[in-house]
Order: structure tokens, then C-alpha cells, then sequence
């Protein structure tokens, strides 16, 4: 081969013809994350839903190599590009199980052969060997460092399907996905030089975003007089990494500063007019005609008695709570226009649609063609969803957490704006703070951000809506209010059905369950609990320390976690520590943990497993519940359902006083 072959293939053909992929060493790790790997099933399983006839992967990269053995029928192909898609979809069949078997491994006279091999990763190489006869992750000992990005994909994937939402038939699914899914293999020809090659694809142009031929379709609508300003709200609006406030100013240099000082007042809420589009849209306008008519030349400017300052200058050396480092958003802007459409359609009476059918990054375009577009909206339509945009975008940098680098650490934060002023030089500007502004309304989201396996995070639609309409000195309340209405009742319709309940009424009520109805369902292996109720208990917990000025809540925060542990073994080396199988998988002896601490615990009984957390882990903030637990000095019978019942206590007592609340501001 002297040229590059594509062709678009499925897992059934690189089952029928023999393909064997290495990741070569070149190669970076594997370094997909629970946001990249539940986005791809996501997709996946929404596409199996929907009953499409193909789903499109992307593109896969392959140099073939030639095999030493001769009589060898089979294809190796180094991957060059794509392999993070890749691995995963490997990962995702050890998950399903059986039907994908032929996919995962071939049986060779050697021994079984993975479809995917590491090159000059021993330790990769023998994880995923130890997968393939068992199907599960060998947890004798903690994964090794190579592999410990794996092990925790690997449980990030199960625990995806053992809390999603509706229940998936794997096997249809696992049929789907072996004769639907779809790639481009392209083939690279093998004298190609690769280094050349990695240039290109590293220098190779973004390709132009779903979200910015949205923004020229909706342009086109709007007087040319008009577009300008409003071409400049969306691209403030459309960097989700750090503040909008900061890229509009950037960009346009208009007077952000004078914004954020003038105030509207409603019968609602007093609020400034950096929060209104209509306001910022105005003084944009402003800014340009001030540009036009008063032009000044470089004579004129260095003769000029006035000095220059800006009035978002950077922050004085002195400044000791500047802008943290790097700030990124929890969700994408094709996301944010997504919420922001639900909120726009359900405000107007003049479109057929009062909601989407789903939230997808890939899918915008085609979502607002068929819930809005198509009903060709006039100027002052899409004008007004331009300026809901911004005033969307305001109050998610203003009330909803982002991903703040602390120290290398990246924790959830609300940072607040103010106006730090330079009494010395005369000057102020707009800053953020680097403390949290509110730090339980902040847990709150983080709980729920982490609990839900969407990576849309729906429960963002009705917040927004509620922080626009509303007074925000009530907003964590309304968001216990919503977490316990809405995820802690009997699921009766999809997730973006229910929460629209919410955009129609803000104080939508459903019928809360009681603690001990949704904790003691019945459940044949405790790692199936759903993770929602392990997170929720620990923010439970967190007021209640928090109310008692413990200092166990001093490290605490929500962290990704992957793994339900077993106080008490399933399988103890004592046989003495065994208890009564139906204690074994209650709520009461479990808790959600990282996957090298459930490592690291192992098969041994509650006495050591109480010394190594006393040892590790005490009072770092690693679990509320684990610290009750190992607060007992035995754990038997009579102590896990001590445990059990007590939780089940703290969760309807915390239910019961916000559900009180809710009536007394309604007045009720």
C-alpha cells in the first residue's frame, strides 16, 4: 500500500477479519475521565434508544505492522491517533459481558489474546489479560501504576450502567454497539514518516464547532445594524472557561466596570445591569459610536493631559486574592444553549415546542432545527434569545460552580465578582474573589453533579430559571427543595421531562419517599446501590456536623468516587467476621469510596480496616460515613443497624425541615 485507505467498519468486522490493535509506546497513557467516558455512553445508549442504524465513533489512525509469524491470517495495526475512543469501547465490553466477548478476546493455542495490546507496558498488558477469562478487574491487590487509570474507567463504566436512570437490556445494547457502532479506519501506508505524520495531526486546524455555524444561522436573522453587539454577547458567552464579565471586556473594552455599579431594581429582586443583557447590548452600541465619532491620533494621545487607565487593569502585586490560575466550566457552551433554550421556549407562547426532547453536544444543531428553527423565528425572536443568553451565562458564573485550580487541586467554587479598588494609583476594576462565596450551595451542586451519571446535568435548567426569576438569597434552598422533589420521588418520565415540571412551576412537588422506602430497597449485590444516595447522604451529614461546629467537616468536599466498599467483606479471610447475609448488602454496612481505598481495604475485617482509616484517612474529608462508621469499636449486628436506621434518621429529618420551609415561604 502506497496510500492512505479508509474504510468505515464496525466490531463485527474487526471480528470477521482478524484485527488486532497495539498501542505503541509513544503513546500517552490512558487518560479519559468519568465526564469523557459517561459523554461516550451517553451517546451510545441514547443512539440504541432512538433505534438508529448506525452510530458514528470518529476516526482511528492505523500504521499495519507485519506479524512474525507467517501463517498468521490475522492484522496488526499500530494506533496512531484515537486510541482514548478506542480503549474505551474495549472497556465498555468487558462491562456488557458475553456478547462481546468475540470483540474483546480470541482464543489462541497460547492462551486468550486481548484485542488491544500495550507495547512496553507490562503492566497494562497484564491488567488487560487478567480481564479477559474473568470479566472483572483483578482487585486481589491495588491496580499498579500504569493501570490505575483503567481500573478506575473500568468502574466508571459500571457504575454507569448500575445507576442509569432507566434500566439498559444489555443485550440489545451489546448488539448495537457490536453491528451499529462505526468507525473510519484509516490506513496509514507503512513507510509514512511518523513524525512528519504527528506534526500534522498536532498542528492540524479545530475544525469549525457545531456551536459557531449556530451562531452564523441565527446572525443571519438579525438586522446588520443590529449584529454586531450581538455577535459579541455570543462569543463572550461561548468561552466557558473563565468569566464572562472578563471576555467581554477583552474583546470589546466596553465599560464593564460602570455596568456592574448601576443597579436595576424590580419588585423582585435589585440586581446590577451587568447581569441584563439589554443593558450591556446598550452600552456596547454606545461603545462603538463613541469609537467611531472620536477618533484621536498618536500626537493627540500623547499630548492628551488625561492618563489612560483601564478599568479592568490587572490586579496589584499586592492583590492578595486575585483570579485563581485556571477556572473551566462543568458543563460545554453547546450545553449552555441547550439549558437556555428550554428556559426560552418554555418563556414563549409563540412556538410550538415548550421543551427538548434531550440535551446532546452532538446533536445541537439538529435539536434547535426541530424544536425551533423550523418555525423560522423573526429578529426580535432571536435577538431575544441572544440576550437570554447572556443573562443565562451571568447568573451560571455567578451562582453555579466551576472547576477552580487550588494549590494543583481542582475543587468546585463559586467565586463572587467585587470592586477592588487602588486607593494609591486611583483605579479600580472588577476582580473575583478567591474564597468561596457560598460554600453550601456549593457542596449542594457538587453532590449533584458527581451523584448523576448524565453528563447533562438537567438539574441545571430549573436552577437557572429559578435564579433568573427570583430573589438569589433563596437559591440554596430551592435547590434542596428541587434535589429532594426531584430526584428523591419515584421516577415516572425521563429526567428532562420531570425537571421541566420545574420550569413551569419553580416549586413543582412531587411525592418525596421516605428515607427508609428508598434505602431498603432490596438489592441482590450492594454495589448496584445507586450512587445518588451515598453523595446525598454525605451533604445530609455535612450540615449535621456542620450545625454542631465539628471539625471533620473542616477537609470535606464532594471528590468523583467509583466504588461501593464493603464494611464487612463479602468474602472475609476470617471466617469469624462473616455476618448474616441479609445485613451483608444494606445500605448501613456499605459506602461509596475511591477505588484505591476499596483497594487498599481489601478482604480484611472491620478491626483493621478501622486502623488503616484511623491511620490514612481520618478526618481528611474522605467520607462522612465511613467516619461514623469507624467511630464504633466493634461491627456487628446490633452496629450496622445502629448505623443503618440512624442515616435513615438524618435523611428524613433533612427532608422533613426543608419540605417545612418550602411551606412556610409559600404560605401555605
Amino acid at each position: 500500500m502506497s496510500k492512505f485507505e479508509s474504510d468505515l467498519i464496525t466490531l463485527e468486522d474487526v471480528i470477521k477479519k482478524q484485527y488486532f490493535f497495539n498501542i505503541p509506546i509513544y503513546q500517552r497513557l490512558y487518560v479519559w475521565g468519568k465526564e469523557q467516558i459517561h459523554s461516550l455512553l451517553d451517546d451510545i445508549v441514547t443512539a440504541w434508544q432512538e433505534d438508529k442504524n448506525e452510530f458514528y465513533l470518529g476516526g482511528t489512525l492505523v500504521i499495519e505492522r507485519t506479524l512474525h509469524d507467517t501463517t498468521d491470517t490475522s492484522k496488526l495495526y499500530e494506533l496512531i491517533d484515537g486510541q482514548q475512543r478506542f480503549t474505551t469501547l474495549w472497556l465498555i465490553s468487558v462491562v456488557l459481558g458475553e456478547h462481546l466477548t468475540e470483540y474483546r478476546q480470541v482464543p489462541t493455542e497460547q492462551g486468550v489474546r486481548p484485542r488491544i495490546n500495550f507495547a512496553i507496558r507490562p503492566q497494562v498488558t497484564e491488567f488487560f489479560k487478567k480481564l479477559c477469562p474473568n470479566e472483572t478487574a483483578p482487585n486481589e491487590t491495588a491496580p499498579l501504576a500504569q493501570a490505575k487509570q483503567l481500573e478506575d474507567a473500568l468502574q466508571y463504566i459500571k457504575s454507569y450502567f448500575d445507576n442509569a436512570e432507566v434500566k439498559v437490556d444489555k443485550v440489545t445494547l451489546t448488539d448495537f454497539i457490536r453491528t451499529k457502532v462505526q468507525l473510519i479506519l484509516t490506513k496509514v501506508p507503512k513507510e509514512t514518516d511518523l513524525n512528519k505524520l504527528f506534526e500534522v495531526i498536532n498542528n492540524r486546524g479545530v475544525q469549525l464547532q457545531h456551536h459557531e455555524i449556530l451562531k452564523a444561522k441565527l446572525l443571519e436573522s438579525i438586522d446588520s445594524k443590529e449584529r454586531e453587539a450581538y455577535a459579541q454577547l455570543w462569543d463572550a458567552c461561548s468561552d466557558m472557561n473563565g468569566y464572562v464579565e472578563r471576555h467581554l471586556y477583552d474583546a470589546t473594552q466596553v465599560n464593564t466596570l460602570a455596568l456592574y455599579k448601576s443597579e436595576i431594581e424590580t419588585d423582585v429582586y435589585q440586581r446590577e445591569q451587568l447581569s441584563n443583557a439589554k443593558y450591556v447590548v446598550k452600552s456596547l452600541k454606545q461603545n462603538k459610536q463613541h469609537i467611531q465619532t472620536k477618533p484621536m491620533s498618536l500626537a493627540a494621545i500623547l499630548k492628551h493631559k488625561n492618563s489612560f487607565t483601564s478599568n479592568e487593569s490587572e490586579p496589584e502585586d499586592e492583590v492578595d486574592d486575585g483570579l485563581p490560575d485556571r477556572v473551566s466550566s462543568i458543563i460545554t457552551f453547546s450545553m449552555l444553549l441547550q439549558h437556555t433554550l428550554r428556559i426560552y421556549l418554555q418563556k414563549s407562547k409563540k412556538f410550538e415546542h415548550k421543551d427538548i426532547s434531550k440535551i446532546s453536544d452532538k446533536d445541537l444543531l439538529q435539536i434547535f432545527k426541530l424544536h425551533w428553527l423550523k418555525e423560522q423565528p423573526n429578529s426580535k425572536q432571536v435577538e431575544s434569545f441572544f440576550r437570554l443568553l447572556w443573562d443565562v451565562r451571568y447568573q451560571f458564573d455567578k451562582h453555579i460552580i466551576k472547576w477552580v485550580l487550588v494549590e494543583e487541586d481542582k475543587q468546585h467554587a463559586i467565586r463572587r465578582i467585587y470592586v477592588n479598588r487602588n486607593t494609591k494609583k486611583k483605579t479600580e476594576y472588577l476582580q473575583r474573589y478567591s474564597t468561596d462565596a457560598e460554600p453550601d450551595f456549593a457542596l449542594l451542586q457538587s453532590m449533584l453533579y458527581h451523584s448523576q451519571q448524565m453528563t447533562t446535568q438537567y438539574w441545571l435548567t430549573p436552577l437557572l430559571n429559578f435564579l433568573l426569576k427570583n430573589n438569589e438569597k433563596n437559591a440554596l434552598f430551592y435547590l434542596q427543595h428541587l434535589d429532594n422533589h426531584l430526584l428523591c420521588s419515584k421516577a415516572d418520565a425521563p429526567l428532562i421531562e420531570r425537571t421541566h415540571r420545574y420550569l413551569v412551576n419553580c416549586w413543582h412537588k412531587e411525592k418525596v419517599l421516605t428515607a427508609a422506602t428508598s434505602l431498603n430497597l432490596p438489592h441482590e449485590n450492594g454495589t448496584q446501590y445507586p450512587h445518588y444516595w451515598f453523595y446525598k447522604l454525605e451533604y445530609v451529614q455535612y450540615l449535621k456536623l456542620k450545625a454542631k461546629k465539628s471539625k471533620l467537616i473542616n477537609n470535606f468536599r464532594m471528590t468523583a468516587k467509583n466504588s461501593v466498599e464493603h464494611v464487612t467483606p463479602q468474602n472475609p479471610r476470617i471466617p469469624q467476621d462473616a455476618i448474616p447475609a441479609d445485613l451483608l448488602h444494606t445500605f448501613g454496612n456499605l459506602a461509596l469510596v475511591t477505588g484505591s481505598i476499596n483497594s487498599e481495604m481489601t478482604d480484611d475485617g472491620f478491626t483493621i480496616k478501622k486502623a488503616k482509616f484511623e491511620e490514612r484517612h481520618k478526618g481528611k474529608g474522605v467520607s462522612l460515613k465511613l467516619e461514623d462508621i469507624y467511630s464504633n469499636k466493634q461491627w456487628k449486628k446490633d452496629e450496622i443497624k445502629h448505623h443503618h436506621q440512624k442515616m435513615i434518621s438524618d435523611f428524613n429529618i433533612y427532608i422533613k425541615k426543608v419540605n417545612d420551609k418550602t411551606t412556610e415561604l409559600l404560605n401555605e
